[in-house]
């Protein structure tokens, strides 16, 4: 059974002099190439712009319903932020955008002259990418992350082209931005117009329809109920009036009639009175003479009878037409043209005049008694005023019922008219928003054109880089180095598991378990270092070449 030894320092050593052409074999080849990469390869220089969102919110975006917004809320902003920049990314790198940015950098030091080679160089080293950052979320406490802008970069060998290119892609993706804006303020300006257009048709036929509904319930409208209300109390005291007016008119004609009575009954009085008298006068006058006291007081009551009584004596139509002319004139210096008495006498005369022109002479007329004339005239004239007032009673019992009508008729139209005007209203209310929004539409189609409306904002312009960004020179020989050493170590281990050899006396105790005699040192002779000397010098020449092809390999690809 064999003996276990633990290998100690003195065991690896004696390894790694055993194994060191090895781990040179592998380790030299690797160090010379990353050496060789670091030395050789070339500058990088990087020139580029930070742009900010405007607000550091993406234009369009609508606000949240929340005072604070929520994580999913975020979310969604960013992914929206994301395809933003991708959007933008693929709206400036295509040939069309590109083209103003060709004419004006190529033959720059590392951009070819030909257009189309040009493009290519371009868009292989144009770099728009987000910039994220993380914030603290009030809500939870916890970070979370957010796009505020992104960057507009470009590589190059040299740093002045790095510079002019980022420039003009910087200016490209603006004017990007702007026709994006530009395109959805003329998409929204061209739909505001067509939905004012629309509303406007439905306006012009609500207003037809409510005015032809205007017409149809003038009158009844419920806006016009307290106009109606007003004129139908207006009415009714009106109503109340007259039939008050009518009723004292018809206690006056009462009173004439009473009067007319009496004064008819006086003048038959009268009448006999006269006949009486003048039978007596008839009787004494041949007997006493005309200048007896007796006859002269008959005399003078037969004249004052006669005077103040009814004319006995037949008149002719002239003297009829002469007392009527003559009564005329009396009542016009006290009354108007339009006073029934007045108009009376008139036709009276008329007719007279009528009778005389038709030849009518010995008519013998017994005209009233003046008073009684004048009361059946204030008769007649009461009976027209109480006929007028009749009729305008019953106008105004008339347009009372009408009004009535209207106000029963107004709750039953009130639904319809409320549903039209309120239709109106709304389309009208309406209407004038689409046409602001329209105009507010084509104000921000000229800012946007005028460079006044930009949705993003360069923070940071692009400058000429003073120091290469790229390659990481130590960082790459550091990386080389370790790289090499673990591999030949790991090479080494790898040998010495797969080697059963026996070397030393530590091998010969561990197989035989018996101590030698003795140990015999290995014989360097010219051969063997000849040998040894051959190997390095391939080795040094294997390092050169791969390093020599590593530079050249990365110098074709750049």
């Amino acid at each position: 059974m064999e003996t276990q030894f633990a290998p100690d320092f003195s065991d690896y050593l004696a390894a790694i002099k055993r194994r060191h052409f090895l781990l040179l074999c592998v380790a030299l080849p690797i160090i010379a190439i990353a050496v060789a990469l670091a030395v050789g390869l070339p500058n990088v220089y990087v020139s580029g712009a930070l742009i900010q969102f405007s607000q550091a919110t993406i234009s369009g975006e609508l606000p949240s319903s929340h005072d604070v917004p929520d994580r999913t809320y975020m979310d969604e902003q960013r992914n929206y932020a994301d395809q933003y920049v991708a959007n933008i990314r693929d709206a400036v790198l295509n040939s069309q955008s590109l083209a103003p940015v060709v004419a004006k950098v190529r033959g720059l030091p590392t951009i070819p002259s030909d257009p189309d080679e040009a493009e290519h160089a371009i868009k292989a080293h144009a770099v728009i990418q987000s910039v994220r950052s993380e914030v603290l979320d009030p809500d939870s406490g916890r970070e979370r992350e957010i796009v505020p802008a992104f960057m507009v970069s470009f590589k190059s060998h040299s740093p002045q082209t790095a510079h002019d290119v980022a420039v003009q892609l910087t200016n490209a993706v603006i004017l990007a931005s702007r026709r994006s804006l530009l395109v959805r303020a003329n998409e929204a300006s061209q739909f505001y117009a067509s939905e004012a257009q629309r509303y406007r048709g439905q306006i012009g036929t609500l207003e037809s329809q409510l005015a032809d509904f205007k017409a149809k319930h003038f009158g009844e409208l419920p806006e016009l109920a307290t106009v109606n209300m007003g004129q139908l109390d207006r009415m009714q005291q009106d109503l109340e009036n007259t039939t008050l007016q009518a009723q004292e008119l018809d206690q006056n004609r009462t009173f004439l009639s009473v009067q007319l009575q009496q004064a008819e009954h006086a003048a038959n009085s009268d009448q006999s009175t006269l006949e009486r008298l003048e039978a007596e006068y008839n009787e004494k006058e041949p007997i006493y003479g005309d200048n007896y006291p007796d006859i002269i007081s008959l005399r003078h009551q037969i004249e004052s009878l006669k005077n103040g009584g009814a004319e006995i004596e037949g008149m002719t139509l002239r003297q009829q037409l002469a007392t009527e002319e003559e009564n005329l004139r009396t009542l016009r210096q006290r009354y108007s043209e339009a006073y029934p008495d007045v108009q009376s006498a008139e036709r009276r005369i008329a007719l007279l005049k009528q009778r005389i022109a038709r030849g009518e002479k010995a008519t013998i007329t017994t005209p009233d008694n003046p008073t009684i004339t004048q009361l059946k005239t204030q008769i007649d004239s009461v009976n027209n005023q109480i006929a007028g007032l009749q009729a305008h009673s019953a106008e105004l019992r008339r347009q009372v019922g009408d009004l009535q009508k209207r106000l029963e008729m107004t709750p039953l139209i009130e639904k319809q008219y409320q549903q039209l005007t309120s239709g109106l209203d709304v389309a009208r209310t309406k209407y004038e928003d689409l046409m602001k929004s329209e105009m507010d539409s084509e104000l921000t189609a000229e800012a946007i054109m005028g460079g006044r409306s930009d949705e993003l904002r360069v923070v940071n312009q692009p400058i000429v880089p003073d120091q290469p960004a790229e390659p990481k020179r130590l960082a790459i020989a550091t990386i080389g180095v370790i790289l090499a050493l673990v591999l030949a170590f790991s090479a080494g281990i790898g040998a010495e598991s797969v080697d059963q050899t026996v070397r030393g006396s530590r091998d010969v105790r561990r197989v035989l378990a018996l101590a030698p005699l003795a140990v015999i040192p290995r014989i360097q002779d010219a051969l063997t270092r000849r040998r040894r000397f051959a190997r390095l010098v391939a080795l040094g020449c294997t390092m050169v070449i791969g390093g020599l092809i590593a530079v050249v390999a990365v110098n074709s690809v750049m």
